[in-house]
C-alpha cells in the first residue's frame, strides 16, 4: 500500500480501526466481562497474596490477568507480528500495523485515569518538536509503506475487602505522529520521568476529538461503566460530555 500523505487519511484510518474495535469488543461484551471475572473462580487462591502487595505490584499483576483475556479476544483481529518493539499486542492488517495495549488503574487514584493515559516509548509513534522523551515506533513501517497506529484499553478498578472489581472499560485512540502538526503539545503530559524519559501522559481531555474529520467524532469510547458511575463515567475520565 502507497504511503497515505493526506493527514485526513491518517485520522480516517484511525477511526476506522477504533470503531472496528469498539464493534468487535462490544459484540462479545458479555464475553468480555466473563473473562475477566474468571479469576473469581479461583479468588480464594489468590486475592489474599494479591491484597498484601504494594499498590505498584497490584497495578501491575492486574493488568497482567487482564492481558490475557485480550489475546484471547482479539486471536482473529489480524496478523500478530513477533516484533519485540511494540505494543503487548500488535497486529499487521492489510494497510497498517496496529497496537493495542492494556493499561490499568485503580478507581481511587484519578491521577492515573482521569483525562489522560500513560504511553510507553514502545507504544506510540506520536512526538511533536522540541521534546526529548522518547517514542520507538515509526509513524510508517517500512514494509509497504503501512501506518502505525496506537490504541489503548483503559481498565479502570476498585478492590474491595474480597475481591476486585472491574468499574469501566475505556478505549482510546493516540493520534499518528505525523499528526503532531494538528494537534502540537496540546496532548502530551509529562511522564513519571519528565519530558526527558520514556513516552508521555496521553492528555487526550485536551482534545478527544479527531479533529480533520467531519462532526469530529471521539477519540476516547467508554465501552463499559458499573451501574454504580455509570451516570457518572464521562466526568470520572475528565470528559464532560457523552
Amino acid at each position: 500500500m502507497p504511503f497515505i500523505k493526506d493527514l485526513k487519511e491518517i485520522e480516517k484510518l484511525e477511526n476506522h480501526y477504533l470503531n472496528k474495535i469498539q464493534f468487535d469488543l462490544e459484540q462479545d461484551l458479555d464475553k468480555m466481562l466473563k473473562g475477566l471475572k474468571s479469576k473469581d473462580k479461583i479468588k480464594d487462591d489468590w486475592f489474599p497474596i494479591f491484597n498484601s502487595a504494594a499498590k505498584k505490584r497490584q497495578n501491575s499483576d492486574f493488568a497482567r490477568g487482564a492481558e490475557r483475556i485480550y489475546y484471547w479476544l482479539f486471536h482473529q483481529f489480524g496478523l500478530p507480528n513477533s516484533s519485540p518493539i511494540g505494543a503487548d499486542m500488535m497486529f499487521e492488517v492489510y494497510n497498517a500495523f496496529v497496537h493495542i495495549d492494556v493499561k490499568t488503574a485503580r478507581l481511587n487514584n484519578p491521577s492515573d485515569y482521569k483525562g489522560k493515559i500513560p504511553v510507553g516509548e514502545n507504544q506510540t509513534c506520536y512526538k511533536p518538536e522540541g521534546y526529548d522523551f522518547t517514542v520507538n515506533l515509526p509513524p510508517v513501517y517500512s514494509y509497504e509503506r503501512k501506518i502505525c497506529l496506537s490504541y489503548f484499553i483503559n481498565i479502570i478498578y476498585d478492590i474491595t475487602d474480597e475481591n476486585v472489581e472491574v468499574k469501566a472499560i475505556i478505549l482510546i485512540s493516540v493520534p499518528n505522529g505525523l499528526l503532531a502538526s494538528v494537534y502540537g503539545d496540546e496532548i502530551i503530559e509529562a511522564g513519571k520521568t519528565g519530558y526527558s524519559g520514556k513516552g508521555f501522559r496521553y492528555h487526550y481531555a485536551k482534545n478527544p476529538y479527531f479533529e480533520l474529520l467531519d462532526n469530529k467524532p471521539r477519540r476516547v469510547r467508554v465501552l463499559y461503566a458499573s451501574e454504580d458511575i455509570k451516570d457518572n463515567i464521562y466526568k470520572l475520565i475528565g470528559l464532560q460530555n457523552a
